[in-house]
């Protein structure tokens, strides 16, 4: 073998050598590359994932709280129903009393409305039965010591059951629908906080 073909040898045989140490050093990079970029892939997989299962939990606790509410709501205002229920039969039991519990009833009411001042007293109802009631009611008012007096005037008010009695310098409704807002009035606030109750937990 000449020089000349000994020196083309080793030349070429160096040239291979440094290409593969490249080409080996190329591979190692590449899989390093493609190593770091899996496992950025992976850490950034991973953050989605935490996001969107924290996206959810909130989603889910947002729906769940609205749901409490809306049911609480609902409850409220079942309760309020029942409670506005109660004081309208209530109201149409006054209206269906038997005539002598009525007239009692009205009577008692009329002389507590009448006693500091009398007045004319327009009743709901039959004439003849507020006769009865407006003489009852004086009878009373005399009992309790108080000189005031009541008449019954030829007109009737504008509503069903109760009276209106006009005084001196005053006008009182006495009509059922008036005694009921009055009962309403000092009975809702116990009757709320038995119905209610549970609410407050």
């Amino acid at each position: 073998m000449s020089d000349l073909q000994a020196l083309t040898d080793s030349i070429l045989s160096k040239a291979q050598n440094e290409a593969e140490e490249i080409i080996a050093s190329a591979q190692k990079e590449a899989d390093r590359i493609i190593s770091e970029a899996k496992a950025k892939a992976e850490i950034r997989r991973g953050k989605i994932i935490d996001e969107y299962k924290k996206k959810a939990e909130e989603l889910e606790r947002r729906v769940k709280t609205e749901v409490e509410i809306e049911s609480k709501k609902r409850r409220l205002e079942t309760k309020y129903q029942l409670i506005e229920m109660v004081f309208t039969q209530v109201l149409a039991g006054l209206k269906k009393l038997p005539a002598e519990k009525r007239i009692k009833f009205l009577a008692n009411k009329l002389a507590q409305a009448g006693m500091n001042g009398g007045g004319e007293v327009k009743g709901a109802g039959s004439p003849t039965e507020w006769n009865t009631i407006v003489k009852t009611a004086n009878e009373l008012i005399a009992k309790a010591g108080s000189k005031s007096k009541l008449t019954l005037s030829q007109e009737q008010p504008d509503f069903e059951g109760g009276f209106l009695l006009t005084g001196p310098g005053y006008v009182i409704n006495g009509s059922f629908e008036a005694l009921i807002a009055e009962i309403k009035e000092v009975s809702i606030p116990q009757i709320a906080e038995i119905l209610f109750a549970e609410e407050k937990g």
